[in-house]
């Protein structure tokens, strides 16, 4: 499918203006301050963090503590002020930075002859454990190597110190080194942890901020509870050891003090934390996703625990983290309880089910979002992700998602809607009213700004069921340009492979001439598919390319042969 014009077709200078909005003085200057104040917070969060296991980050803690103790709550309410305070108050900032950004502003982006460089988009690392790797992302990755690094350095250092400064039998010194190391690879875990939970939470307004969405940021929580759980395993085996050395391993083990560290609770947090780390590896997840989720809601028994283990005194450290991302879990719980009514469902030839679902007008989307789906019916503990493939201006009460039918759960869907419709499924007719089925949708997440309406030109390169998101795109592209609201984008490329060619009627969930008639005159829109595993069947009667190939090779054998015989003639 394929619309081109005589001359591209690009915004003039008389309709930029109405599309970039430019905000007041003050209110710019307000959002540059709140944005300043925020990074100015956080970095000095980070950088006490990254410092406390030296001499200079312990001496100002302490300096921290004895300003601050004497609160009604003691040390632990300095420590909280300390570690968790900042990010919260940051969740704070951000909350007020949102609410004054308002809607966004569709800005024509800057084209150059030279490519440019961002520290968030350019790859630096394709190939290598952790996938492809930005710039921005290497550099916090060397940056928590350097820490870890730096941390064993100073902890290394503080424990010679204290071992010289004590009289220790030397029978004894190798014990309580084990054990001294085994205490500093706990709160270096501890430390990773307050980052651990920041990532994770959906709906975060630290997220939010900085422009990430959840679905990048949850790669940024798998590497810290690779390096969390590493550090606090080598916690539990250095006690461990020097608990065996000394003969009271079972003693240790079980023991739960009324006061200070309670061993048996740090051994239930760290069971938990390990069933949840070996779960999530990768081959592990990969083929066994719901053995990965069901272990990893022991979250709730690792955090507990911990907090048992270690006591008021050390979770006030991580304490701010771990209550975002409780919030954050509380708002979704809440949100899934609603149920949403699925207004139309299809089973396309190609296995591939669309749901239209019902939603209220006041839950914004945009054509990036993404939800997570759960049918009753089918579980009351699975929850899928799905990209919209509608445009929030295709209806105010309803968003579509397409499902590719792949495993076990999307299979009892299809079945499930087979089995109350009264219609093949070859003919794609929607659900009989009489239908029910008990859907609760959690989100929208994905990206804040709506990156696809800030260039004039799109290239949008999709296989399968990957062009769900660019249907919601050009839906709501085709949608701006009939309405008149703002949208950049007039040449549009699409490049779609697919498998097979049954796999072509997902396009048709998009009607292009009913939401924007004589669209050519308006967008230069061009679609290539390319099907990979499907060869143009022979037609009958026809002769195949090999065999007029061969003809014509004796064909001409047999003229070269005459003109010989008439040569020698």
């Amino acid at each position: 499918m394929a619309n081109s014009l005589n001359k591209p077709l690009l915004l003039s200078d008389e309709a930029e203006p109405g599309f970039v909005k430019n905000p007041s003085f003050l209110l710019s200057s307000l959002k540059w301050s709140l944005k300043i104040v925020t990074w100015v917070i956080f970095i000095a969060w980070v950088g006490l963090i990254f410092l406390f296991p030296g001499e200079i980050g312990n001496q100002l803690v302490e300096k921290i503590i004895k300003a601050t103790k004497g609160s009604v709550f003691g040390i632990p309410g300095s420590l909280f002020l300390t570690f968790s305070a900042p990010i919260l108050l940051i969740a704070f900032l951000a909350v007020a930075l949102l609410v004054i950004s308002g809607e966004d502003v569709f800005e024509k982006r800057k084209t150059s002859k030279n490519p440019g460089f961002r520290l968030w988009t350019f790859p630096v690392l394709v190939d290598g454990p952790f996938g492809v790797v930005s710039a921005a992302e290497l550099i916090g990755i060397i940056l928590f190597v350097v820490f870890i690094i730096w941390a064993l350095y100073a902890y290394t250092l503080r424990n010679l110190s204290h071992m010289t400064q004590f009289d220790i039998p030397s029978t004894e010194k190798g014990i309580v080194l084990l054990e001294m190391t085994g205490l500093r690879f706990g709160m270096m875990g501890l430390l990773c942890l307050a980052f651990l939970f920041l990532p994770v939470a959906r709906g975060s307004l630290l997220l939010r901020l900085i422009d990430i969405p959840f679905d990048h940021a949850i790669r940024y929580h798998v590497w810290l509870g690779h390096l969390t759980m590493m550090l606090f395993t080598l916690h539990g085996l250095f006690y461990v050891t020097a608990w065996k050395i000394k003969g009271t391993l079972m003693k240790e083990l079980l023991e739960w003090k009324n006061t200070g560290v309670a061993n048996l609770a740090g051994v239930i947090s760290l069971s938990a934390g390990l069933l949840m780390w070996v779960t999530s590896l990768h081959p592990v997840r990969k083929d066994y996703f719901e053995l990965f989720f069901y272990t990893h809601q022991l979250y709730v028994v690792f955090v507990v625990f911990l907090a048992l283990h270690v006591g008021e005194f050390l979770f006030s450290i991580v304490a701010g983290g771990i209550f975002i991302f409780m919030l954050d879990r509380f708002l979704r719980f809440c949100q899934s309880q609603r149920t949403v009514d699925v207004l139309s469902a299809k089973c396309l030839p190609c296995g591939t089910v669309e749901l239209v679902l019902s939603k209220p007008q006041n839950l914004q989307y945009n054509a990036l979002s993404f939800i997570f789906l759960q049918v009753r019916e089918l579980s009351l503990l699975q929850w899928h992700p799905f990209s919209v493939s509608s445009s929030p201006l295709d209806g105010k009460y309803h968003l579509s998602i397409l499902i590719k039918v792949l495993g076990e759960w999307s299979s009892r869907l299809r079945e499930s809607i087979l089995s109350m419709s009264e219609t093949e499924p070859e003919t794609g007719l929607p659900l009989p009213t009489k239908t029910m089925i008990t859907a609760s949708v959690e989100g929208p997440y994905g990206h804040e700004s709506q990156y696809h309406l800030m260039y004039e030109n799109l290239i949008l390169v999709a296989g399968g069921i990957g062009i769900s998101p660019f249907l919601a795109i050009l839906s709501d592209i085709l949608h701006r340009v009939s309405d008149g609201k703002p949208c950049l984008p007039r040449r549009v490329l699409v490049v779609w492979a697919v498998k097979k060619s049954d796999e072509l009627p997902l396009l048709s969930t998009i009607d292009v001439e009913s939401i924007c008639p004589f669209f050519s005159d308006k967008v230069n829109l061009e679609i290539n598919i390319y099907v990979t595993r499907e060869s143009a069947p022979l037609l009958v009667g026809v002769i195949s390319p090999s065999t007029s190939t061969l003809l014509l090779l004796l064909l001409l054998l047999l003229l070269l042969l005459l003109l010989s015989i008439s040569a020698g003639i």
